[in-house]
C-alpha cells in the first residue's frame, strides 16, 4: 500500500490548493480529486459533507466497465491524532493501530451504465450495521480481523475519510447481484485482487472475471 500512502500525500496537496473546506449551516463540505488507486488520475471527483450526525460521500467518477458492480465505502480514521503521525494517518501503518478508530463502512451499490458514474451514500454516527470489518469479522477464517476493529462513526467533524470504490466484478443475477451490490465481498473469491489489503496495485489487478473483486479508485478528505 506504499502507493496509496504516495497518492495520499499528493491529493492532499491538490485539495489543500484547489478545494479549501467550505462551513454550511451545520458542518462542512470538502472536494477532492478521485484517482485509481495506483495513481493513475486524476479520473473523477468527490464530495464529502460532514454534520454531527455523519458522513455523506459523492462519488463522481469515469473508466468503470460497463456491465460491473460497485460499491461505495467510506473509510474512516476517527481519531487521526492517534496515527504514527498525529493529523495525518498512512493506511499501510496505522490501519488497527490502538486508539485510530479505522473502519470502513458500506454507502451504496450501483450496476456500472456508461462512461460516468457517480454513487452517493451516508454512514451516520455510531452506525455498525454497516461496517466492512463487522462483514469481515462475520465470515470468520484465518484471515478474520479481531472484533475489536468493528468501529462506529463518531468524530465526523475530525476523522480523516476516504472515499473508495470497490469493484465485484461482471454484475450476477439474483442473490449473487444482490450481495454484490450491499455488501464487501459479495460475489467475490478469496483472495482479492492487488495487494494484501486489496487494492489494486495497477491494471491487472482492475476486476475482469466473475469472482474478481478488489478496490480500484479512492479519494482522500482531511479534516
Amino acid at each position: 500500500m506504499k502507493k496509496i500512502l504516495t497518492l495520499l500525500v499528493s491529493i492532499s496537496l491538490i485539495s489543500l490548493m484547489a478545494a479549501p473546506t467550505v462551513a454550511v449551516s451545520d458542518g462542512h463540505i470538502s472536494k477532492s480529486p478521485a484517482f485509481w488507486t495506483f495513481g493513475v488520475g486524476p479520473v473523477g471527483s468527490t464530495k464529502l459533507v460532514r454534520t454531527r450526525n455523519g458522513l455523506t460521500g459523492q462519488f463522481k467518477t469515469t473508466g468503470l466497465t460497463a456491465g460491473h458492480a460497485v460499491t461505495l465505502w467510506i473509510m474512516f480514521f476517527d481519531n487521526p491524532e492517534a496515527c504514527t503521525v498525529p493529523g495525518f494517518c498512512n493506511p499501510d501503518i496505522d490501519i488497527g493501530r490502538d486508539g485510530v478508530r479505522f473502519d470502513f463502512h458500506y454507502a451504496g451499490g450501483h450496476i456500472v451504465n456508461d462512461s460516468k458514474t457517480t454513487l452517493t451514500g451516508h454512514v451516520r454516527v455510531g452506525e455498525l450495521s454497516t461496517s466492512g470489518w463487522a462483514e469481515l469479522v462475520a465470515l470468520g477464517g484465518p484471515g478474520a480481523p479481531p472484533p475489536f476493529f468493528v468501529t462506529p462513526l463518531t468524530n465526523p467533524m475530525g476523522a480523516q475519510v476516504i472515499l473508495a470504490i470497490h469493484s465485484h466484478g461482471p454484475a450476477q443475477r439474483g442473490r449473487n447481484l444482490a450481495a454484490q451490490m450491499s455488501s464487501y465481498t459479495g460475489g467475490c473469491d478469496f483472495p482479492f485482487l492487488g495487494d494484501a489489503a486489496g487494492f489494486a496495485t495497477g491494471w491487472q489487478d482492475v476486476p475482469d472475471e466473475t469472482g474478481e473483486c478488489s478496490t480500484i479508485q479512492v479519494a482522500f478528505h482531511n479534516p
